[in-house]
């Protein structure tokens, strides 16, 4: 049986379990998702005792950035205006 990903109504969690991280991704199926994560294409979830396997949305951000070879922004932030 195929799972289908489906968008969540608002905005994305930090943490997703794999169905939201596959929408997320925009993968045609949570299976699709999962075999990417197997083939290191999307990093491995976070797993802890008692907790559903859970991505977090800024790694799922920099994988997809690296797909596309773009180098991830160096945010510097500027403490001259707030004197």
């Amino acid at each position: 049986m195929v799972r289908i990903a489906v968008y969540p109504p608002g905005a994305w969690p930090l943490e997703m379990r794999a169905e939201t991280a596959a929408a997320y991704c925009d993968e045609p199926s949570v299976e699709s998702f999962l075999s990417k994560v197997a083939r290191g294409i999307y990093s491995q979830p976070a797993r802890q005792q008692g907790c559903l396997p859970k991505w977090h949305r800024a790694k799922l951000d920099r994988d997809i950035a690296r797909r596309h070879n773009i180098e991830e922004p160096i945010i510097v932030e500027d403490v001259t205006g707030l004197i």
